[in-house]
Formats: structure tokens, sequence, C-alpha cells
């Protein structure tokens, strides 16, 4: 079995009725209640809350989309694939996902082909609060009808069994800790120093791709080396961060 780390970013949906939707569905507070107190919301704040609820779509993956998708096996540097600007959603998926199977097929060249029918081809997905990734992953390839990878569990899987999701073997089933305050608890170097994930929409509309990928393997490469603190994986993990990040 191959572990493999992944990560996603996301942005809102980049359909062009995308914010026209937000502002259809942009409703005042519910504790204003007086006329004035509503039409003076609609005329100071409206735009900044149409803005938030817009944002807000990269957390849903029926509305929000995939911006970058990255991996890393248990050696060896991260890769990241980053979308086009203006490049259709689909388009980048199957240019991504097919990164990721190349890296996985890599993995086995050298194993002797009389072997390969009894050589455990199968992968383990690891991440930092998975879920996320992998139903963003999953749903964004059925909305452009590009085949799901065959590493990704289906919607029923659970943790440990299908997949390891760092935050739940933290803080256990239910239990929430950020990548950042897990680092910082675990003595590895936080990927969150220079960015964090409320910039990634705003790196990949302004072009700077190459940070949005350091961003990304950032995130890989720390949650790696947070897993392997907690799996007793022997090595430098903190050190990987640290050389990564030089």
């Amino acid at each position: 079995m191959t572990a493999i780390f992944l990560d996603v970013e996301t942005v809102p949906s980049q359909h062009p009725d995308a914010r026209e939707q937000a502002r259809a569905e942009l409703r005042p507070p519910a504790a204003l209640k007086k006329p004035e107190s509503i039409q003076n919301w609609w005329d100071t704040e409206a735009e900044a809350a149409l803005e938030s609820a817009y944002r807000k779509q990269a957390l849903d993956p029926s509305q929000g989309e995939l911006c970058a998708v990255g991996c890393a096996l248990l050696e060896g540097d991260a890769q990241v694939t980053v979308r086009e600007l203006h490049e259709p959603e689909g388009a980048f998926l199957v240019r991504a996902l097919r990164s990721i199977e190349e890296l996985l097929a890599r993995r086995f060249e050298g194993i002797d082909r009389a072997l390969l029918p009894w050589a455990d081809v199968s992968t383990y997905p690891i991440g930092h609060n998975l879920p996320f990734d992998l139903g963003f992953i999953r749903a964004r390839c059925w909305a452009n009808a590009v085949p799901v990878p065959r590493w990704v569990p289906g919607p029923w899987a659970r943790a440990p069994r299908d997949y390891m999701d760092t935050m739940q073997q933290f803080a256990g089933p239910g239990g929430r800790i950020s990548l950042d305050r897990l680092c910082r608890c675990l003595g590895v170097p936080s990927p969150k120093q220079a960015a964090d994930g409320s910039q990634v929409f705003d790196l990949w509309r302004n072009g700077a791709h190459a940070d949005l990928s350091a961003y990304c393997a950032g995130d890989i490469v720390a949650t790696r080396a947070c897993w392997a603190v907690m799996a007793g994986v022997s090595g430098d993990p903190v050190g990987a961060v640290v050389e990564a990040a030089a």
C-alpha cells in the first residue's frame, strides 16, 4: 500500500453569474428589525457582506472550484498543479489528476513485472481535514464529468480504515484542530507563517501561482511531518519541513 499525502486549494465559483447568485441570496442580519436599520445595512454594509458570501463559496464543493491540487509520497518533494487563470476546471482536473497518477506509476517502476500481480498497488490518502479535500475532488469530478480517481474513497469512507485525517488522528472523531496549531503543538514548523487559506483566492486571481504552489506544498510537507510524529515513523520529518521551507 502506498501512502499519498494530499491537499487542495479552492476558490469561489468562476461562473459569470456566481456573484449575482450570491447577491440574490443575501439577507440583512435577523437582529435588524426597524426598516431604517435594514435600509442602512443595505446602503453601508451589503457590498462587504456580498463579497464575504461570494468568497465562502470556496468552502462549498457544490459552488466552489479547485485551483490547486498537490500531493507527495512518504519521501520526496511535494508536487502541485495550479490551474491557469482562464483554464476550465474540467481541463485542469484532468491535468492535475494525471500528474498524480504519473507519480503513483513511478512508485512501482522498479518492481519486476513478474511480481506486479502480487504487489500491493493500493493507495492510502493522508491529509489534514482530509474529508474536505477528498469531498471536493469527488464533487468537482462529478460536476465536470471527469472520472473520480481510484485513490479517492467513496462518500461513505471513514478514517482510519480508508484514509488518515491528521486532524482526527490528534483530536479524535468530531474534534478539530487547525494545521497551524497542530504544527506548533508537535514542534513542526508551521506553513502558515507566510500565508493562510484566506489569501488563496487573491493569490490565484492575481497570478501569483508560484506563491500559491509553494503554499500548497508547504501544507503537504507539514502534514506529512505531523503524521510522522504521531505515527512514530522514524527519520527526521521535522527536518524535512525546515529543508522544504529553506
